[in-house]
């Protein structure tokens, strides 16, 4: 039994003007101990998705599985598995101090008395809020604010964890202390979902990714597996001199710059051959090289390439 499947999930959202088709057959199965990555473009449909999961919003079709349970017919029930923070709706009262929130969300989620306070007692010691939980939530600064949304989020202690855009506009430091708070969560044997534009929070966390565009699921792989796809595909040349007229022919391959008075060409090849195109034409010039570097390509590159159908 996988912690959460999805299958087949269609919405489309109707006015007098125009249909749109939000969601076109997403499916997809994620388990605990992981860090699941929902990425797309802007309208792609992971909104409508994590709403879906959440009950938020009713698919038209398609089934949504909470560890075993239909989440559609039993929405209630499969809501004690889920706990979410969602990007522009943070869970936070702002003229409550940190304790009160914690306070007031954990009786809301059935929590109470030596349970609760084991609870906050360890949110707060993982999102580092021991120290703020006296001050006005409307008073903290962005990131601790974040902070406090994921911990009331962490408080029931669910199986299932959906953030949505968890960084978004935080501080470097807030950034990196949610990048290790997800990373402990799934080290602790919890699913988390993760909605997101930030490269460097999937690169560093994910353990699978999931692209999606206009509605409909583009690629689906382990992390790891992805960047292998682009590894060999980027490669630094540097040459000490080179010809106007092979100059002319190397900028239909990559982009050209120079550095401490030397050519840089970086090649960036949509199939295995392109290399061996490449080399067919500097065999004609020979110019001098100092050196070829297979470059690694960060996350962004990779999914840019992914949604422009390089990786296909």
């Amino acid at each position: 039994m996988k912690a959460l499947v999805v299958r087949n999930l269609k919405k489309t959202y109707k006015s007098k003007k125009r249909i749109v088709e939000a969601v076109k057959g997403i499916s997809f199965e994620a388990d605990i101990g992981e860090v699941f990555a929902l990425l797309g473009p802007n309208g792609a449909g992971k909104s409508t998705t994590i709403k879906s999961i959440l009950g938020l919003v009713e698919p038209d079709e398609g089934e949504i599985e909470v560890m075993g349970m239909d989440a559609r017919r039993k929405r209630r029930e499969a809501l004690r598995y889920l706990s979410a923070v969602l990007e522009g709706n943070r869970n936070v009262h702002w003229r409550l101090t940190v304790e009160e929130n914690l306070l007031y969300f954990g009786g809301i989620r059935g929590l109470g008395g030596k349970e609760l306070k084991s609870r906050i007692e360890k949110v707060t010691r993982m999102l580092g809020l021991e120290d703020k939980m006296k001050q006005l939530a409307g008073k903290l600064s962005r990131g601790y604010q974040q902070r406090l949304a994921i911990a009331i989020a962490l408080l029931p202690d669910t199986p299932i964890v959906l953030l949505d855009e968890p960084t978004l506009g935080l501080d470097v430091e807030s950034s990196l202390e949610i990048r290790r708070v997800i990373k402990e969560l799934a080290s602790e044997g919890k699913l988390v979902l993760l909605s997101t534009h930030d490269m460097k929070l999937v690169e560093e966390t994910a353990d699978r990714v999931m692209v999606i565009n206009d509605g409909k699921v583009v690629v689906m792989d382990e992390k790891e597996r992805l960047k292998g796809m682009f590894r060999s595909r980027s490669y630094r040349f540097v040459f000490e001199r080179v010809s106007e007229k092979l100059l002319e022919k190397l900028k239909e391959y990559g982009k050209i710059e120079t550095e401490n008075g030397k050519v840089v060409v970086r090649f960036d090849f949509t199939s295995p051959d392109g290399i061996y195109d490449l080399f067919e034409i500097l065999m004609s010039e020979k110019p001098e090289i100092s050196s070829i570097v297979a470059e690694e390509p960060d996350f962004e590159e990779i999914f840019v390439r992914i949604i422009r159908g390089d990786g296909r």
